[in-house]
């Protein structure tokens, strides 16, 4: 008789029940050979009263396969929350498998969120390539698998399955597995047609080598390196690494062997190089499987983020061929065994343009994230010493590789020096590193072409014309910086006025505290702040901190609405439990525990129930408030009680809680909400507003439900009931824990934020409304039916012939909008071919000539052909303006079809590509400024509310044109535009900048100063 060998591995104990109980069970009674490995300790590593339960798990593990009737069993214990990836556990797997010879083996699913889970199959599956061949059964435990092809029928025993999990009485003090597993074997019956059900994805293995993860693309990081006390520092912050899909590939060339026995939790080989630096590198590149390629040498390290940051940007666009991020320059010493940080010499922040490259490098190689395809065509030059870095990258921007960048420091380039004042080309200079410069600068001059000097040539003009900005900028800053020193010293004396009154008040704390605690004694004692938090397996120092910047806020007049969604952490619950005891008898605590998961939407809603205050402030379980959030909150309310929704301004810290980024963030602005969520935290909203009139959160909107909750809100509000206080007062933690809670899926997340936006806009009436994915950014872009109204097109002329010709081919040819008139109006138009062409618009259908020969003034001779036009919509363009799609017009008409919308524009783009107008921004120092960006982060490439946009296209609602008496003459030549999108807004109306409307504009322009390049001889002649 043949018996089936079945060999099971597990992360911890009671997995193998939650998991395939039911058919192990099964098998067991077929009298199948059946072996349990498992690996890690839940709680291994940590203190010792935590091991001991970590035992009692062991032998609950025990007691519960003897349920099953199953004896072989093994105990790795390894720590769970560290499984290796290289070392003996690779030899350990090996022997277990050739020692126990299975037909199957059982093992995480890839998809499982925990990373141990994905740690173990990875692990696994490394060891066994070419090693076994079979069938491989992955099971799903921690949550339902998206896909699977194999349902057992547990039915005839489910009972017996349970009453082996019942046995983890640890465990289910925690979570409801019981509950759990018998909810999940009736989906899996109900799905093929079975009482009950385990469900698998089985896979007939070959053993050749592949990935199994395919969402999560391999990276493989090249590590060169020759010193070991050096190289932890590097390896420590791959093992930091939110982003845990990677392989190390260490290529040393010092005299003894590495000893990599600390560095286990890496996937990661050595292999032998030799003193060339590009050898090393192009050795490490042949031995990568990865999709993408990293280099680090061994004296640079990376922050937790850093993979996945760059993996995000180059996955954003197929066409970019490297990512990189922002570089910190630190400067270093060696202290015995260890590393001394002394202090930052500068940041590399700029993004990589091609030809920079050609005059210098300007981001360290260990900044980069490559595609591997791009080393199929390219090596680095085994010949160079020093820079082949930069050689390499050179070349790639004379072959017209793209490059993109994330705008994060998120690693260091390290210079190691004794020297009391170092930098960069000192430590180059040390290393006879500047010799190479001009072997460099070179070998790219052989490779360059004319086109390249032309693209150099530019570049030496933009630089030109930010050099001359930043000079005046510099002027103005240090005009401030005066204005600035005069309120310090202003404020200094009121502080030592402070510290000397505040004891009379009663007030002991002195400074910015004492003086916040002084305003809260002031207001109101009730409570006004519900802050709402839902609680899901959170690190404990993280979970910890969340809840402190809670309790120490300056304003008492707080309760803290605490939820915990069914965490399973030990760490988490005891961080609950301690609170609970802190806060009992303050009458602050609102607590719940539900008894399993169910999301931060249902854990919110159930903190909803318990919340009494008028005002609820939203706050994640990893986040911070700032200690004065809730006051300046409540000081808010004070002077406008009529708001209904609050939002701040906000930090991104890191895992440590060093800021990253300070968001400011724009003014109500509902458009901008439309397609991206600006606001995010801090929101604080009104109880009636959420609980009464909107029914709380929307469970459909998991992952996305902050912005969802704001959409609707939008449509119950008015502008003045909304406040946003432009004060940096929460921080935003960004880190993969704070992902965990939506269930670490961003697509889905962001597939229920596109939805919540199509039922708003579906709420607002529109119709086919369809949300894609921002191709240039973050956020949506949305397009709808809308009915097409009349437009009348107002095109000022003098002598541009050609650039009249081009605007008008693209507005008759290749623009899809049949209700537009054109009316042409030529402003002293004297040129013999110019007047001739003229002449010959007059036979064109829906073109009108229009002669005005007064001294040229833009705004009067708009207004001369826009107050007496019946259409109903009205788009002023410059004549030298190119159209680049055919639907731009139908997406400004949609846009203004918004109810409130009285003023749309376009983004305008140099001949070469670079963006010349995104909106305008204005401020009452410096009038306006055009906005040539789009945002550190993309921000700015959504379709957006903007303060205003340029008249060389813009496209206004008639009705409001002549409301507010057109534009205002006094404005001849500049300015005029900006004007009216002021007396817009003043009127109550918002201005639109349609950033998936791309136009050219033939001549450049700087529409922050004028609307035209050479006026002198048009308002002369």
């Amino acid at each position: 008789m043949i018996v089936e060998r079945i060999l099971v591995f597990v992360p911890q104990a009671g997995d193998e029940t939650i998991a395939c109980g039911g058919y192990l069970s099964l098998k067991q009674q077929n009298r199948a050979a059946i072996k349990i490995i498992v690996v890690g300790d839940e709680l291994g590593g940590l203190s010792r009263h935590l091991k001991k339960q970590a035992e009692l798990r062991r032998e609950e593990l025990l007691q519960s396969l003897n349920k099953l009737q199953i004896k072989d069993v093994q105990f790795w214990q390894f720590n769970d929350q560290a499984i290796p990836l290289s070392g003996e556990i690779l030899d350990a797997y090996d022997s277990a498998v050739q020692g126990f010879y299975p037909d199957r083996i059982l093992l995480p699913a890839p998809g499982e969120a925990d990373a141990g889970y994905r740690r173990l199959t990875r692990g696994l599956l490394k060891a066994l390539s070419g090693r076994w061949q079979g069938e491989l059964w992955f099971y799903e435990c921690r949550q339902p698998a998206p896909l699977v092809n194999t349902v057992i029928d547990i039915g005839n025993v489910l009972e017996q399955k349970l009453a082996a999990l019942a046995c983890y009485a640890s465990r289910l003090k925690q979570f409801d597995y019981l509950q759990y597993c018998r909810s999940l074997a009736q989906m899996r019956g109900l799905s093929s047609a079975k009482q009950a059900g385990e469900a698998f994805l089985v896979y007939q293995w070959d053993g050749d080598e592949q990935n199994f993860f395919e969402s999560r693309p391999l990276i493989s990081v090249i590590v060169r390196s020759q010193d070991a006390q050096i190289l932890r520092q590097a390896l420590n912050s791959l093992c930091k690494q939110t982003y845990d899909q990677l392989e190390v590939i260490l290529v040393w060339f010092g005299d003894q062997p590495p000893n990599l026995d600390d560095f286990n939790v890496l996937d990661i080989q050595w292999i032998p190089g030799k003193q060339n630096r590009s050898y090393n590198l192009n050795l490490g590149i042949a031995e990568a499987k990865g999709e993408f390629i990293a280099i680090l040498d061994d004296d640079d390290v990376v922050y937790p983020e850093h993979y996945a940051l760059l993996l995000a940007e180059i996955q954003s666009d197929p066409k970019i061929d490297a990512a990189h991020s922002y570089c910190r320059v630190v400067a270093c010493r060696r202290q015995e065994e260890r590393v001394q940080l002394d202090r930052t010499l500068e940041i590399f922040d700029s993004a990589i343009e091609s030809e920079r490259l050609l005059l210098g490098n300007i981001a360290p190689i260990n900044a980069l994230l490559f595609r591997a395809q791009t080393f199929h065509t390219f090596q680095f030059d085994e010949s160079f010493q020093a820079y082949e870095d930069w050689a390499l990258m050179a070349s790639l921007a004379l072959a017209g590789y793209r490059f993109a960048c994330t705008e994060e420091v998120s690693c260091e380039y390290r210079i190691y020096s004794d020297a009391e004042q170092t930098s960069i080309a000192d430590a180059h200079a040390e290393k006879g590193y500047l010799a190479w410069r001009q072997v460099i600068q070179q070998f790219i001059a052989e490779q360059m072409e004319a086109s390249h000097l032309e693209q150099l040539s530019a570049l030496v003009q933009r630089l030109d014309q930010r050099e001359s900005t930043i000079g005046v900028q510099l002027k103005q800053a240090h005009q401030q910086i005066q204005r600035q020193q005069k309120k310090l010293e202003q404020q200094q004396a009121l502080q030592d006025l402070l510290n000397c009154a505040l004891p009379a008040f009663g007030v002991d704390a002195k400074g910015r505290r004492g003086m916040a605690e002084m305003l809260a004694g002031q207001l109101s004692r009730q409570t006004l702040f519900s802050v709402v938090m839902p609680v899901y397996n959170t690190d404990a120092d993280i979970l910890l901190a969340a809840i402190e910047s809670v309790i120490k806020q300056s304003y008492a007049g707080w309760q803290l609405c605490l939820v915990d969604d069914g965490s399973t952490r030990a760490e988490t619950i005891a961080i609950l439990e301690d609170v609970q005891t802190r806060l009992q008898a303050t009458g602050k605590l609102r607590y719940l525990r539900r008894s399993r998961q169910g999301g931060i939407v249902q854990a919110s809603n159930d903190a909803l129930t318990v919340a009494t205050a008028p005002y609820l402030a939203f706050v994640d379980h990893d986040d911070l408030l700032g200690e004065d959030a809730l006051l300046e909150l409540a000081l808010a309310l004070t002077r406008q009680p009529e708001c209904r929704l609050l939002y701040t301004d906000s930090y991104k810290i890191d895992h440590a809680g060093s800021v990253l980024h300070e968001y400011h963030k724009p003014d109500w602005s509902p458009e901008t909400l439309t397609h991206l969520n600006y606001i995010n935290h801090l929101t604080v909203a009104d109880r009636q507003l959420v609980v009464d009139c909107l029914g709380g959160l929307n469970a459909q909107s998991e992952g996305a439900q902050d912005w969802d909750l704001l959409l609707r809100a939008a449509q119950f509000i008015d502008a003045s009931e909304v406040c946003h206080l432009r004060k940096p007062l929460y921080s935003w933690r960004a880190t993969e824990q704070s992902l965990a809670y939506q269930s670490a899926a961003k697509p889905e997340a962001f597939n229920a934020g596109m939805q919540s936006v199509k039922q708003h806009l579906q709420r607002m009436g529109r119709v086919d409304v369809d949300c894609q994915s921002n191709p240039l950014g973050p956020g949506v872009v949305t397009s709808w039916q809308s009915e097409l109204r009349t437009i009348e097109i107002i095109i000022p002329t003098h002598n541009n012939l050609p650039g009249l010709k081009l605007c008008l081919e693209g507005l008759r040819e290749d623009t899809d909008y049949s209700f537009a008139q054109i009316t042409v109006v030529a402003n002293r138009c004297e040129d013999a071919a110019m007047l001739a062409y003229l002449k010959s618009l007059s036979t064109e259908q829906n073109i009108v000539v229009a002669t005005d020969n007064r001294i040229f003034n833009w705004a009067a001779i708009n207004n001369s052909i826009a107050l007496k036009s019946q259409a109903d919509l009205l788009l002023f363009m410059n004549d030298d303006v190119e159209i680049r799609q055919q639907d731009w017009l139908r997406q400004m008409q949609q846009y203004i079809d918004l109810a409130g919308i009285a003023v749309v524009g376009a983004n305008l783009y140099y001949p070469d590509g670079e963006l010349q107008h995104n909106g305008v921004r204005t401020d009452c120092r410096w009038v306006a400024d055009n906005i040539q960006n789009t945002g550190m982060l993309g921000e700015l490439s959504t379709p957006r509310n903007v303060a205003a946009v340029t008249g060389a296209c813009m496209l206004v609602d008639r009705r409001v044109f002549v409301e507010l008496g057109g534009f205002d003459e006094q404005f001849a030549v500049n300015y005029n535009d900006i004007d009216y999108c002021l007396a817009v807004r003043k009127a109550g109306y918002r201005i639109l900048q349609a950033t998936d409307v791309a136009l050219t504009n033939s001549v450049r322009h700087d529409y922050s100063v004028s609307k035209i390049t050479d006026l002198t001889s048009w308002v002369k002649g």
